[in-house]
């Protein structure tokens, strides 16, 4: 006796595969360009307004695992109108054209 499907995209099309297959299993923002650009811009934005409020949290963080952190908001600082250039037409890309 077969198991059922645990998912309707799991289930067996017409040509046999399942569903629609690899993409649909793999919907994380690594793999969709518009979202991986959201989420860098948030961690941009974030770290930033961070650095405002708790100067020392970020800047004492300058290597490892953290420093990634104390990076973004050198970019965000150094670059601070084109990050808000993106954060606007990726505004407008979500509310308008999805």
């Amino acid at each position: 006796m077969p198991l059922p499907p645990l998912h309707a995209s799991f289930a067996p099309g017409p040509e046999g595969r399942c569903g629609r297959g690899f993409a649909s299993l793999t919907r994380s923002a690594i793999f969709n360009f518009q979202s991986l650009l959201t989420v860098i811009l948030l961690l941009l934005c974030t770290c930033a307004y961070i650095l405002s409020l708790a100067l020392s949290l970020l800047d004492r963080n300058k290597t490892g695992l953290l420093g990634i952190f104390w990076k973004c908001v050198r970019t965000g600082e150094q670059n601070s109108p084109y990050v808000a250039v993106c954060c606007i037409v990726v505004a407008f890309s979500i509310l308008f054209i999805q």
